[in-house]
């Protein structure tokens, strides 16, 4: 189990490299669209092209955030619990993040498979298969389950965050 627990963190940790390359390249296209549409003529791909990015942003550094424990939580009632009381709880998120992204993430990758088969596309400004909108979806959604998982059967809590693991994200 920890080898695979190893994989998916080196997975989720390539996604996040690979988020922060195409971050920048939304600010590029952005910025050429700009000097574009005031220089010539506009890049009418640009916007499609962006919207399209800002789904595989979302959903792409899931599991890293998930894994580096990059969350934004209010626990002042969980802090207050008896700890045998506060590990139970932990592990009923936990058990429910795990379901909320299986779920998830199989209407996502039933939508990839049925787009796939079915050969749509989606047609803007130019032509994108639409399983390709699905797939970052059920990749970022599947990979934080398992990192959910990790938490649930291993000893360490989402909850518990040191610094020094949060600079290297």
């Amino acid at each position: 189990m920890e080898r695979l627990f190893d994989a998916s963190g080196r997975i989720a940790q390539a996604l996040a490299v690979l988020t922060k390359i195409l971050l920048a390249a939304i600010v590029l296209l952005v910025c050429a669209d700009v000097a574009a549409r005031n220089l010539s003529r506009p890049m009418a791909w640009s916007v499609t092209l962006t919207e399209y990015l800002l789904v595989y942003i979302t959903f792409l550094p899931m599991p890293a955030l998930v894994r580096g424990k990059g969350h934004v939580c209010a626990d002042f009632i969980r802090t207050a619990l008896p700890g045998r009381l506060r590990r139970g709880i932990e592990r009923g998120v936990y058990l429910l993040c795990l379901a909320i992204c299986l779920y998830l993430g199989g209407i996502a990758l039933s939508s990839a498979l049925a787009t796939m088969r079915s050969g749509a596309y989606e047609v803007r400004s130019f032509d994108m298969p639409r399983w390709l909108i699905f797939a970052p979806m059920a990749i970022g959604l599947w990979l934080s389950a398992l990192e959910f998982l990790r938490y649930l059967v291993g000893r360490d809590s989402i909850y518990a965050i040191d610094v020094r693991e949060m600079e290297g994200f």
